[in-house]
């Protein structure tokens, strides 16, 4: 079966083309365009450096907002992790976060900072932050104490027991 694998996915890409062909030409408006016609300005964009610029931005925007959401949400659950005072500091905050829906996170952003490259990384590391955290937060409780406690025994300093110990039991997290 894995060997029709390749040939079951473009069936269903094809698939897909179809469907969305079939309900363009019954929607025959402009709200809904066929696969060619989008391909074709695709194409366009693409030939006048125009869609290439566009995707380098977004890009950029989607790297600086995956590596803050990374940074802030790793620091804020391991320390939930590993401190429970900290845990019921943050958990609430962790629930109220999670429940805002991305839009009103960008809006609020685009409100409060203007429209600015920095107010969409921020809205999106706000999005992406909690679940960062939570992870983290479950991979910082699950660390093999007896590990811990070797790496205390033989003192070997807390930037190697981050090296050699923690990080690599929070790899899967």
């Amino acid at each position: 079966m894995i060997r029709h694998r390749p040939a079951v996915q473009g069936l269903s890409v094809l698939i897909l083309l179809a469907c969305w062909h079939v309900a363009a030409s019954l929607a025959a408006s402009q709200s809904l365009p066929g696969p060619m016609l989008v391909f074709g300005a695709m194409a366009a964009a693409f030939d006048d450096g125009e869609l290439l610029h566009h995707i380098g931005a977004t890009l950029a925007r989607v790297t600086a907002s995956f590596f803050l959401a990374m940074i802030v949400g790793t620091a804020i659950g391991f320390a939930m992790g590993r401190g429970s005072r900290l845990d019921e500091f943050f958990d609430s905050w962790l629930i109220l976060f999670l429940n805002v829906p991305a839009l009103v996170t960008i809006v609020l952003c685009y409100v409060w900072f203007g429209l600015t490259e920095a107010a969409a990384v921020l809205a999106v590391s706000i999005n992406k932050i909690p679940n960062v955290a939570i992870t983290m937060r479950e991979g910082a409780r699950a660390l093999d104490r007896e590990l811990l406690d070797m790496a205390d025994c033989f003192r070997i300093g807390w930037k190697r027991t981050m090296r050699y110990v923690v990080l690599p039991q929070l790899y899967p997290y």
